[in-house]
């Protein structure tokens, strides 16, 4: 049905159409909720009064702006920033609060991207907050004022800092649920505060992995859930793939370095350039990038993988395969990536792991002394 879907009590929805007609649908089986989530706009001074662009407007804008300031250096914010500017925007200013771009991936990641978009005339603003934005007119230039003074002249601001998942007005307090939160799940993505295990929430709107592609999985799960198998949601378990589409790309899967010591895992990092590769040298003179794995000892298993460079989400699912199989480091030395492509960073990898791990072995030490 088309229309708009609310919430009525149990196993109950009401949807109003167009016209503004209402029906009530009940359900024999469950519900499931499936409505994303929307653009945060953050508590900035004059923000919410004026025109901004959010995701979908600056994909579906009609013209290129002249100057174009990027609230956000995430991966929206990098990926429309060098996107527009290379449609043309003769200014393109990115604002990040913290203090490097993609602050959720590895560090070295935003550094490369800073220096690409330092070579592409992109501004890049670290460590900074945006403290108030102005318009004398809708159609007139916006002023963006920093918190230490500075003030950004644009034709267009676009908002990247985040999403919310989209439940302000899904009916939740009919059920006993808190409108405007994300829905808590088990791991069959049942609701378990609703009795009955009849309301199922996949997607953004659970706030467990705000991804696509996260969204399509837990739709498998629940489905499976819903008409009696045994399943479970096991890749939000810091298995979640994810990839900047910016040039170079950023592709990672599972635990940066810092998650996982937080997490208390004894990690091991072991990093190679892609120009180690030769298929680095066949994708085009001056391919550079970073490969990196964080490997849990205790198990000798990888809990996350980096990679930077151009088109490198190619070889990220191999990643993600070795993440979720648990496949061990001896194991995987057995891998073998066909010459000449970029997957045989895989091998560059397994020789640096295994170099370090006897470097710091003092019985290895020992002998080779």
């Amino acid at each position: 049905m088309r229309g708009r879907g609310r919430l009525a009590g149990e196993r109950r929805v009401e949807v109003e159409a167009a016209d503004g007609s209402k029906r009530t649908l009940s359900a024999t089986r469950a519900v499931i909720l499936a409505t994303g989530s929307v653009p945060v706009v953050p508590p900035i001074d004059g923000l919410r009064d004026i025109r901004t662009w959010d995701n979908r407007d600056v994909t579906s804008a009609k013209h290129v702006p002249d100057r174009l300031v990027v609230l956000g250096g995430g991966a929206v914010g990098v990926e429309m920033a060098q996107a527009w500017r290379r449609l043309g925007s003769r200014e393109v200013t990115v604002v990040e609060a913290a203090e490097r771009l993609v602050p959720n991936e590895e560090a070295f990641a935003g550094e490369q991207l800073a220096t690409a978009f330092a070579a592409e005339g992109i501004a890049v603003i670290t460590g900074t907050k945006l403290i108030a934005a102005h318009r004398d007119a809708d159609d007139a230039p916006v002023t963006a004022t920093l918190e230490d003074g500075r003030t950004i002249a644009a034709d267009e601001i676009l908002v990247a800092v985040g999403r919310r998942p989209n439940t302000a007005d899904l009916g939740l307090d009919t059920v006993g649920l808190e409108p405007g939160r994300a829905v808590p799940v088990d791991d069959t993505l049942s609701v378990p505060a609703v009795p009955g295990a009849w309301l199922y929430a996949i997607g953004d709107v659970n706030g467990r992995a705000l991804f696509t592609h996260m969204g399509k999985y837990h739709a498998r799960v629940a489905v499976d859930a819903v008409i009696g198998r045994q399943v479970s949601d096991l890749a939000d378990r810091g298995m979640v793939p994810r990839v900047t589409f910016t040039d170079p790309q950023v592709a990672s899967v599972g635990l940066t370095e810092a998650q996982a010591r937080d997490q208390g895992i004894d990690a091991r990092v072991v990093r190679v350039g892609l120009e180690q590769t030769a298929g680095a040298a066949i994708a085009g003179e001056g391919v550079t990038g970073t490969a990196q794995l964080v490997v849990d000892e205790s198990r000798q298993v990888i809990v996350g993988a980096t990679f930077t460079g151009p088109d490198i989400d190619g070889i990220l699912h191999s990643a993600t395969v070795a993440i979720v199989g648990e496949v061990p480091m001896d194991r995987l030395r057995h891998a073998v990536a066909a010459f000449p492509t970029l997957s045989e960073v895989w091998l560059e990898l397994g020789l640096a792991y295994h170099a370090e791990r006897a470097s710091s072995d003092p019985y290895t030490q020992g002998a080779s002394s």
